[in-house]
């Protein structure tokens, strides 16, 4: 009987064998290959936090009233009591706002505050740490919105690609040579709004990162047509996933996790709404019937989920139970009530809110809309996913939808299409990265001297300078005067106030509160959250709208600030009375610090906003193109400038032009200029 072995088996063995290692090394690459992309993740969004951090440190300017008063002042009311000195506007006490927001900076506010106690800090460290904090936390949310915005550009144009890089360096002003096609491209651009808005506390700020983050997760591959080809999950929902993208999350988490953040969105500005239903039109129109079920069944549970939440959050810091978006729409859109803090054309987000928004990016982004929409194929290479027309297509047509209902609102502002500039950085990422990618990278095929070529090779650094220029202008130099004069009373409040003379010395204790008042428009400077000290007790003009008066009765109405800018010497004189006067040229001396009015005859609800009669400050402070108006009533007055800022070159309201200036009740020293 033979021994011998059947080659057939041995080769059937063999090529078992070699099936088997070809699988496994196969599985070792994938691995690898996962374990490179979360490295780089990670490294990019320390990066990317790293940056925002310094940008948010780095911010000198007063931007919008919105900043402060709509996150900042309620969340100092929540984390310290509503004795704290924090000015609650209008708006909140007619519930119009979610309570989700200021409940997140209200929960910084009670770490720093109990750091500040654990680490035993000054008066004036303290205040420091309390101003950074909500700095710090804002600038985790812009470093998280960027790294979505990299993410879903990685979704729309393929991992690593140049573009999908461009849409990271599209934010900022870094270098990052990080190309696997050979291409050392330095950033072709910076961008300006990003630097200036996206580590401020504005609800439009963390509502744009919700936004990116939920564009990403956004199941884009329900909106082509079915095919046989299609990976389909076993809840019969299609992945559009592959072999060399593997993913541990199931499609139907990341719907959940999508619509989550949707909602959220939505409750922190109703008019969100207008993206996702833009998106889920396009869904609904070509997915499955399987598909279209789940959509709209987990939409009604995750948005029904958060608005629970936000009403329980509501209904703890209203102690009642309001629904703020419904309130909010009414009071803005149906009463108008919107237009008392301005009206602009019809035309603004085309002439002025896309130009501000994109800067030098402009005529890319509007190339770019125009080749989504007709579905013109880039020309990258490798080529791009096959998901990659869809998108650009449907984030173009937000980019023209959206702004369309918004524009038939009075009242305009920028940062209400705030959320749109992530998609309109990821649309213009081709067209840039195409006209700049050949002429500076020595691994171009088509890179050569031509003229066309060197223009663009010195077109670049200009469009980088341009950018930067602009970024710094507008963080460090227009309107830093609101923030510089509110350290001035800081400083002298801890200098002054919280200092009292040595027990022996014979000298009468210091006065521990500080009075202050503010002849601005409304709102033109930011409150509690910056003056921080509670024996800083101050007033300012209120604007609040006329709400629940009729037609006729709003068409008249003037807000407290609009009857001070009418005639401001009767208007003092009316409501403030002759100022404290010096003593005679021939004896006695100048007011004590701090012990002029003090509050005499102010009742307890004049301050921080409140109703009610108003008496002379130790400080006044006022924009310097009031200084006229106040010359002819402080002459000869106990006051005089003790602090001058510089504020801007220009402003389009001329109640705020020139520098902030600071008088003071006081004699003979500490004169400066900030």
């Amino acid at each position: 009987m033979s021994s011998t072995t059947d080659p057939d088996s041995v080769t059937t063995v063999g090529g078992s064998a070699d099936a088997t290692n070809r699988d496994h090394k196969g599985l070792r690459q994938r691995a690898l290959r996962r374990a490179q992309h979360a490295i780089t993740s990670r490294d990019v969004f320390l990066f990317l936090l790293a940056f925002r951090i310094l940008n948010a440190l780095s911010i000198k300017t007063f931007f919008q009233p919105d900043e402060f008063f709509q996150s900042l002042e309620p969340a100092w009311q929540i984390a310290f009591g509503p004795d704290s000195g924090a000015w609650i506007t209008w708006e909140w006490k007619h519930h119009l706002r979610s309570a989700i927001h200021p409940y997140l900076f209200a929960t910084i506010y009670w770490l720093a505050a109990a750091v500040a106690k654990l680490l035993h800090l000054s008066a004036h460290n303290r205040a420091e740490l309390l101003i950074a904090a909500p700095k710090v936390f804002q600038a985790i949310f812009a470093a998280t919105g960027d790294y979505y915005t990299w993410q879903l550009g990685q979704k729309v144009y393929g991992n690593d690609s140049n573009e999908a890089w461009a849409t990271v360096r599209s934010g900022h002003n870094i270098t990052i040579n990080v190309f696997e096609t050979q291409a050392d491209v330095t950033p072709f651009a910076v961008s300006p709004w990003q630097w200036f808005c996206s580590t401020r506390t504005l609800s439009n700020c963390l509502e744009t990162t919700l936004t990116t983050a939920a564009l990403y997760l956004w199941p884009w591959q329900w909106s082509l047509d079915e095919t046989d080809n299609d990976n389909v999950e076993s809840d019969g929902l299609r992945s559009g996933k592959d072999d060399s993208q593997p993913e541990s999350v199931d499609q139907l988490t990341k719907l959940r996790r999508c619509l989550v953040l949707a909602a959220l969105a939505c409750v922190l500005r109703p008019t969100n709404l207008l993206i996702w239903a833009c998106l889920a039109c396009f869904s609904l129109f070509h997915s499955t019937k399987t598909e279209r079920v789940i959509l709209i069944r987990e939409t009604a549970i995750c948005g029904s989920l958060v608005l629970t939440v936000s009403a329980l959050f509501d209904r703890l810091y209203y102690r009642q139970w309001v629904f703020p978006p419904l309130r909010f729409l009414y009071f803005n859109i149906a009463q108008s009530l919107a237009v008392f803090y301005g009206r602009n054309d019809w035309s603004y987000y085309a002439t002025q809110g896309y130009p501000l928004l994109l800067t030098t990016y402009l005529p890319f982004a509007l190339l770019d809309i125009h080749r989504a929409i007709t579905r013109t194929p880039t020309s990258q290479a490798p080529p791009a996913p096959a998901i990659s027309p869809t998108i650009r297509h449907q984030l173009a047509t937000l980019a023209l939808l959206v702004p369309l209902p918004l524009s038939l609102i009075s009242h305009k502002e920028v940062r209400f299409i705030y959320p749109l500039l992530p998609p309109l950085h990821i649309l213009a990422a081709a067209s840039v990265t195409h006209f700049f990618l050949p002429a500076i990278s020595p691994a171009s095929p088509t890179r050569s001297t031509r003229p066309s070529t060197l223009k663009r090779v010195l077109l670049l650094p200009a469009l980088l300078a341009t950018n930067a220029l602009i970024a710094l202008l507008a963080t460090t130099s227009h309107q830093p005067g609101p923030l510089t004069a509110l350290a001035y009373l800081r400083a002298e409040h801890e200098s002054h106030y919280l200092t009292q003379p040595p027990a022996s010395a014979p000298l009468a204790p210091a006065p521990t509160v500080m009075t202050a008042a503010f002849l601005m428009p409304c709102h033109s400077t930011p409150w509690r959250s910056h003056l921080v000290h509670p024996g800083i007790h101050a007033w300012a003009l209120s604007c609040d709208p006329p709400v629940h008066r009729n037609a006729s009765a709003r068409a008249v109405y003037r807000d407290e600030a609009d009857q001070f800018y009418a005639d401001p010497v009767r208007w003092l004189d009316l409501h403030l009375g002759p100022p404290p006067r010096r003593k005679g040229v021939f004896g006695g001396k100048a007011p004590q610090r701090g012990l002029g009015m003090g509050g005499k005859g102010v009742g307890e609800e004049a301050w921080d906003g409140g109703e009610g009669a108003k008496a002379w400050p130790d400080y006044l402070v006022f924009f310097g193109a009031l200084q006229g108006a106040l010359k002819g009533v402080l002459g000869g007055s106990a006051y005089r400038e003790c602090w001058r800022g510089w504020n801007s070159w220009g402003h389009d309201d001329a109640r705020r032009k020139g520098d902030v200036v600071v008088w003071c009740l006081r004699g003979g020293e500490g004169e400066g200029r900030g």
